[in-house]
């Protein structure tokens, strides 16, 4: 229990400034009784040149030359061939978005300009670029994308293609419209570049080439359901708009509005989920910027940095109900990331922790209480690090977490894996004086499974050895392992994946 009570000062609640959001202090409590998760013996799913996980789908998708193939979840446990396309040879999937009976993938090549498939039919919709040489001295990518899964569309940015015959000025990136629906594509014209949203992403501003020197570029709205131009723009000035970010690539976008004493400052105003629209007013003071943000059963979470601050810097953590006019809370302070689950409830990494300050812990909050436990209690850790290296700036003792969290279609069982790993080491590259001896490089491990309800089960999983390239955690206990394997042929070198699963096996509540 000491390790609860030590870590309350992270959660003072040290935002400045009037607040309108709920505040309650968070009350530590003891963690429930930790179980033992059994896994079966892991199972090798062959060797592939690209694999990719839609987070809302029951499959992962795999590609091998130019044949795609899924793994289902639910269905049999080998991985079943979709069809063969000659342009998925040597394409990486970049995303995907599911409407209806669609899935479609979004794939960048080395041979070819971008394109979608659809994973249930193979059509195909492409992103042409009139007059582009490819792939030239280098092929064009997805550098970014934004699907409006309300509006089923999707809307794409493309770069990074040939220097010499790139249609427009300065390589500037090219937009498409993508339906979901029929998959049909609308080119916007070259020199155009998208700006922000309506507040429900229903309409798209772009900004069009500047007419004359020292004015404001013209403005074009795009109404995003079917790609067609509009007359009205929504006006950044007077109302919440979602900006375009190109490094932004999440579901739950932040609304921004302007203060008309501020000029062209952007001030956080709210956020905007799958064309739902939750204007909010914190009270923060000064500038501050959405960092992440997740949505899951009628609620959401994000976190917000002041400006300045980078994005993995740690910062307020806050919780909305998606419906009703409730406001957000105040989670955490000091949060670095956080998972979603089942009725608001949530697991998150707090910093500032360890002899320097320099670890992470997880705890658990349940959001009907306001209460929350260290996801660690009970857990047998390193012992004390001994008292000769405990003043030593030259000795790493840090713990770091990394949370995994679970993939799938609908579903009321939400898993999260968190996975952690504490170091200690001596720092110094040799030569030590006599007197003093080296500290004997140790790694601690272990990965604890957590569901919706808040069950934590201890398994064996990732202890020894590296941790793979890529954990993949399925809402039903299935965890796929994918790590990097390099090909050379020749002058080129390919990365391919080799895939193995296990499953954890959660005993019943009560048992």
């Amino acid at each position: 229990m000491s390790i609860l009570f030590t870590i309350l000062p992270m959660f003072v609640l040290t935002i400045s400034g009037p607040s309108l959001a709920q505040s309650l202090p968070a009350v530590a409590v003891s963690a429930p009784a930790l179980r033992n998760g059994q896994f079966t013996e892991h199972r090798d799913l062959g060797l592939w040149d690209d694999v990719f996980v839609c987070c809302d789908q029951d499959a992962v998708l795999l590609r091998r030359e130019s044949d795609l193939f899924a793994l289902s979840i639910s269905g049999s446990a080998n991985p079943s061939k979709l069809f063969t396309a000659l342009a998925l040879a040597e394409a990486q999937m970049v995303t995907c978005a599911a409407s209806g009976e669609r899935l479609w993938i979004f794939l960048q090549s080395s041979r070819s300009v971008p394109f979608a498939l659809d994973a249930q039919s193979g059509k195909m919709a492409k992103f042409e670029i009139a007059g582009l040489k490819v792939p030239g001295n280098q092929s064009p990518g997805i550098q970014s994308h934004v699907i409006i899964r309300h509006a089923d569309a999707v809307i794409v940015m493309i770069a990074g293609g040939d220097r010499e015959t790139w249609p427009g000025r300065g390589n500037r990136p090219l937009y498409f419209w993508l339906s979901l629906k029929s998959g049909k594509v609308v080119a916007f014209p070259i020199g155009w570049d998208l700006e922000y949203f309506s507040p429900d992403q229903q309409v798209a501003v772009f900004e069009k080439p500047q007419r004359r020197e020292f004015e404001r570029r013209p403005l074009q709205a795009v109404d995003v359901r079917t790609g067609d131009f509009v007359t009205d723009a929504p006006d950044r000035q007077h109302m919440n708009v979602v900006p375009f970010n190109w490094t932004d690539t999440q579901s739950v976008k932040p609304l921004y509005g302007r203060h008309a004493e501020t000029g062209d400052r952007n001030y956080f105003a709210g956020i905007s989920v799958n064309g739902s629209v939750l204007p909010f007013d914190l009270g923060l003071n000064g500038v501050h910027y959405m960092s992440i943000a997740k949505a899951k059963d009628g609620f959401a979470g994000f976190r917000l940095r002041r400006e300045g601050a980078l994005g993995v810097e740690p910062s307020s953590f806050w919780q909305t109900a998606l419906s009703g006019d409730q406001k957000p809370e105040l989670a955490a302070t000091g949060v670095t990331d956080f998972v979603m689950l089942g009725g608001g409830n949530c697991i998150f990494t707090s910093a500032g922790h360890g002899r320097t300050g320099l670890s992470s812990e997880p705890f658990f909050r349940i959001h009907k209480d306001k209460t929350l436990w260290n996801v660690l209690e009970g857990v047998d850790r390193l012992p004390e690090l001994d008292k000769e290296f405990a003043d030593k700036v030259y000795v790493e003792d840090r713990m770091s977490v990394r949370l995994i969290e679970g993939f799938g279609g609908d579903s009321r069982n939400w898993l999260a894996l968190c996975l952690l790993t504490h170091f200690r080491g001596d720092m110094r590259s040799g030569g030590f004086p006599v007197q003093e001896k080296p500290l004997k490089p140790t790694t601690w491990r272990r990965a604890v499974l957590l569901t919706t309800d808040g069950q934590r089960y201890m398994t064996d999983l990732f202890r020894d050895g590296n941790v793979p390239d890529c954990i993949w955690l399925h809402n039903s206990g299935r965890v796929i392992i994918g790590n990097y394997i390099w090909k050379t042929s020749g002058s080129i070198r390919e990365r391919m994946v080799q895939l193995s699963e296990t499953t954890v096996r959660l005993q019943p509540k009560g048992e």
